[in-house]
């Protein structure tokens, strides 16, 4: 193969990296959408667990100070990092079960929040980030 086709699939193999790499970037924005300068600590009941990519998901229904009942969307960090280094699993908890959180709540006042740590109710602290 001569020099001029060499640098022409170089270059071509390069665009195509380049291309296929964009839609991974543009839909992760890490943090921006939690307020991580008022990091929250909830307690609630589990009411739906997906250990899912990219990111798992705990949904549990939360009181707060007037008592009235909102169920959160609480994000946790991606299934591999989760399960190879956090110790966790599909049945790491379940619908009822009584958890704390901590984590970063979502700047728009929504019932959504980025997670920290997840605390079973034996007392067991897992960590949930990315």
């Amino acid at each position: 193969m001569n020099t001029r086709w060499r640098a022409a699939l170089l270059l071509l193999l390069m665009v195509t990296a380049v291309l296929l790499a964009v839609p991974s970037l543009r839909g992760h924005h890490g943090l921006a959408q939690f307020d991580t300068k008022h990091p929250v600590r909830l307690q609630g009941t589990v009411t739906d667990f997906r250990l899912v990519n990219p990111h798992a998901y705990i949904y549990a229904d939360v009181k707060d100070e007037q008592g009235k009942v909102r169920n959160w969307k609480l994000e946790l960090g991606s299934l591999g990092m989760l399960t190879r280094f956090g110790g966790w699993t599909r049945d790491t908890v379940r619908r009822g079960d009584q958890i704390t959180v901590e984590g970063f709540p979502a700047k728009d006042g929504s019932a959504y929040a980025s997670l920290a740590t997840v605390q079973l109710s034996n007392g067991k602290v897992l960590s949930a980030a990315p």
